[in-house]
């Protein structure tokens, strides 16, 4: 595989975030009584509407961003099985799951098999062994997967804030986007730097 090509898989650590993020939001809009939150996404997969049809478009925009992403970093790390960009690929699968079949079902995140986004990011930093590239994420990747685990220890221990479920799965959403977004960057800049 060429580097452009690459290169170009792993610019789509770019889009999650915002997709997911701003499609989602824009799906809340054609909800009917959706409140975004107290409410998590995947509510408006219950109803028949445009919301629902929306809400699975930011879903499945993620999900096909994070597995061309996944592809990026493999290809980047030169190793035969790189075990950061698999667990992207499956929080890829497990979104476009949440886009295919609506809440409620074990479908729907496929078996919660997005749970190893939590540790995507440390391993993405060993998977590209490139010490600029570690050096720089180091910070960002310690945030992100610890607000993983934190946002687990939340759920899992119902310490989620009645009425506020919708605004906590933003934000430690948003988190676990923005990794690949911040990743794809620091990635092309450090590779450009050493050109």
């Amino acid at each position: 595989m060429s580097e452009a090509l690459q290169d170009k898989l792993v610019r789509t650590g770019f889009v999650p975030l915002p997709g997911w993020l701003l499609i989602s939001t824009l799906a809340g809009f054609f909800a009917t009584d959706y409140n975004p939150i107290a409410s998590h996404v995947s509510v408006m997969t219950l109803e028949d509407s445009l919301a629902h049809t929306i809400a699975n478009i930011a879903a499945l925009t993620a999900g096909i961003a994070l597995i061309l992403f996944g592809t990026g970093v493999w290809l980047a790390s030169g190793r035969r099985f790189a075990a950061g960009a698999f667990c992207w690929i499956l929080f890829g699968v497990s979104m476009i799951a949440n886009g295919i079949w609506p809440m409620g079902g074990p479908m729907h995140g496929l078996y919660i098999i997005g749970i190893f986004s939590i540790i995507a990011p440390a391993l993405t930093v060993l998977d590209v062994e490139r010490p600029e590239l570690q050096r720089r994420l180091y910070a960002i990747t310690a945030f992100c997967s610890l607000a993983g685990v934190l946002y687990l220890w939340i759920m899992l221990n119902g310490f989620d804030p009645d009425g506020y479920s919708g605004l906590t799965q933003r934000i430690f959403g948003s988190i676990s986007y923005l990794w690949p977004l911040v990743f794809a960057a620091v990635f092309l800049k450090t590779k450009s730097a050493e050109a």
